[in-house]
């Protein structure tokens, strides 16, 4: 039995599928090989947290821009949620990876540019009890 042959015309639309993946509620798993899409968030003092959300997703971005930055923005406001069960304030935008605040996202490589992500800062609400 022979198998067909592929050409790239074939294996573009398998591509662009798997380019428009949506991106998963998840921790971004970040080390000295490899970069996983997701959210980080870092404490930079009481009650006040920076969360960022990115993924290289840039045909999703190309091709949905509008419902991968509501996908981040969902994210982001999820995380915000958990961080702060009181409220919070605050809202995200979308930035370039030169201007990320936390340190792993951090990149001005001129490939990662092509990769934004949404950062904001929540600031928890505080409740007192007497």
């Amino acid at each position: 039995m022979q198998l067909p042959k592929l050409t790239p015309l074939s294996i573009l639309p398998l591509l662009l599928i798997t380019a428009c993946t949506p991106l998963g509620y998840q921790k971004a798993q970040v080390d000295q090989d490899t970069h996983q899409d997701g959210y980080l968030d870092k404490e930079v003092s009481p009650g006040v947290h920076i969360i960022e959300v990115r993924q290289e997703a840039r045909y999703a971005l190309m091709f949905h821009r509008e419902t991968t930055e509501a996908r981040f923005r969902a994210h982001w406001q999820q995380r915000a949620a958990e961080l702060c069960p009181n409220g919070y304030t605050g809202a995200p935008e979308m930035i370039s990876p030169q201007e990320a605040r936390i340190d792993e996202f951090y990149c001005t490589l001129e490939v990662c540019q092509k990769y934004p992500l949404l950062s904001g800062v929540a600031f928890c609400k505080k409740v007192y009890e007497l």
